[in-house]
């Protein structure tokens, strides 16, 4: 039988790479929905096709190969819940602000939800409708855990970076999310491997 699509990993690095390009110029000029994550997830892709492209070129023992990745994605998973709690830590100034929706990313019936609440108050004068820096995810047909916390129009307890009152947690205890939890899996794979 025919394949449609025959790729080896060398195809699969430099559409990585493409693909990373693609994400840096939409950060660069500002066509993406979130600038830096596109600028660092382009980072990243153009790392990994880099490295996709490269390695099939060197001799290396393939199961090397697929022990470093388990160890490079699990160390790249758990660091993006570690880098939003650094942020959270920051946050340490208790405010009101009133809950206004919960904002989603790519939300699927069937699939899973990704998303944060959105708050909206004012700090010194000035209006601030920020999504908090807890994020949480979700089966796409389950009700939002924030929906079952907050009600739209309340205000509850919020905690401010006093630097950056564009930043805000809901609480000051550690959450790991989704990209952790398949992050430690893939490092336990890595050393019980």
């Amino acid at each position: 039988m025919n394949r449609l699509f025959n790729f080896g990993i060398t195809e699969l690095g430099i559409l990585l790479v493409v693909c990373g390009l693609v994400c840096i110029l939409l950060a660069l000029t500002r066509r993406a929905y979130s600038p830096k994550a596109s600028f660092f997830y382009g980072i990243l892709m153009l790392i990994f096709g880099g490295l996709m492209w490269l390695l099939p070129r060197l001799s290396i023992n393939r199961e090397f190969l697929s022990r470093l990745g388990l160890l490079l994605g699990g160390v790249v998973l758990v660091s993006i819940d570690l880098v939003n709690y650094y942020k959270r830590l920051k946050c340490t100034v208790p405010w009101q602000g009133e809950f206004q929706e919960v904002s989603t990313y790519g939300r699927r019936k069937s699939g899973l939800s990704y998303g944060a609440a959105i708050f909206h108050y004012w700090v010194d004068g000035v209006s601030y409708q920020q999504a908090s820096l807890d994020k949480r995810c979700w089966p796409g047909f389950l009700t939002s855990p924030f929906l079952k916390k907050f009600t739209a129009g309340n205000y509850y307890s919020i905690y401010l970076d006093p630097g950056n009152p564009r930043n805000f947690a809901l609480s000051k205890r550690f959450h790991f999310g989704l990209f952790s939890f398949a992050g430690l899996i893939m490092l336990a794979s890595f050393v019980l491997l």
